[in-house]
């Protein structure tokens, strides 16, 4: 089973829901849920090896950088286009998460100029080491932020439902006018009903870093080993995806490769 084409795509019938039934009747969303994640994982077993085999062709003729594991849900893409209202980044073809490289330079940046900027002025935007490592408009940094792709080993264990629960759902929906003012609706009180939308979270999750240097650069293990360092602190404090300031998204280190 891909699980991407499930959530997506498919048309297939599990114990009376399809994923047609969800997309009219947003209550069935949490069953549909639980119906897939029961299905992911006794089906795994069968898919695991020709995943296994991607990864390990994936990290031939180099050295991973190191190893993260969630500490708290992961919710890559959560506003990305999907039928289901609330999106889950996965691999098109195996259906398996995984963490873009393009997100890991944006939230590794981010924390160099935002946070050890403060402290280095280097690591600023426009700094001399910002500069190298994430580059310009006009020029590229030195450092390739490659896709992380999830271990084998935690994937048939990785999905989970969670829920969010807004509640001025009605308030928030409705459009501002051409003077920037809220149409007609009630304001938003501390007794409005909440609205309970589910969604897929990514749990217990470990994955393979891999930073690599566009050039032979003398200095090319301490160019690596500043992007590694910048990138850790930015996954474990700031956390990657949607709904960080709830907490989600933060990983650690689990197991420096040697």
């Amino acid at each position: 089973m891909n699980l991407s084409l499930t959530l997506n795509k498919s048309n297939w019938e599990m114990d009376g829901f399809t994923l047609s039934n969800v997309i009219k009747d947003s209550s069935k969303k949490q069953s549909f849920y639980e119906k897939v994640i029961k299905l992911h994982r006794k089906q795994w077993g069968e898919n695991r090896l020709l995943y296994e085999k991607f990864v390990e062709r994936y990290y031939t003729d180099t050295t991973p950088t190191c190893l993260v594991k969630s500490i708290s849900p992961l919710v890559i893409g959560h506003g990305g286009e999907g039928v289901l209202e609330t999106g889950l980044l996965l691999h098109p073809i195996y259906g398996v998460p995984y963490l873009p490289g393009t997100a890991l330079k944006g939230v590794a940046s981010h924390y160099a100029h935002s946070v050890l900027g403060e402290f280095f002025q280097e690591l600023k935007q426009g700094g001399s080491d910002y500069t190298t490592l994430f580059g310009t408009n006009e020029r590229a940094g030195i450092i390739e932020f490659h896709d992380a792709l999830m271990m084998p080993e935690t994937v048939k264990g990785a999905f989970k439902v969670d829920v969010m629960t807004p509640h001025h759902s009605d308030y928030n929906s409705v459009k501002l006018d051409k003077m920037n003012r809220r149409r007609s609706v009630p304001a938003p009180r501390d007794d409005d009903s909440p609205t309970p939308i589910h969604f897929l979270t990514v749990v217990n999750g470990r994955f393979q870093l891999l930073l690599k240097t566009k050039k032979n650069l003398p200095e090319e293990t301490e160019w690596l080993e500043l992007a590694k360092t910048i990138l850790l602190g930015a996954l474990e404090h700031e956390g990657i995806g949607a709904k960080t300031n709830a907490g989600y998204g933060r990983l650690e280190i689990d197991d420096v490769i040697s």
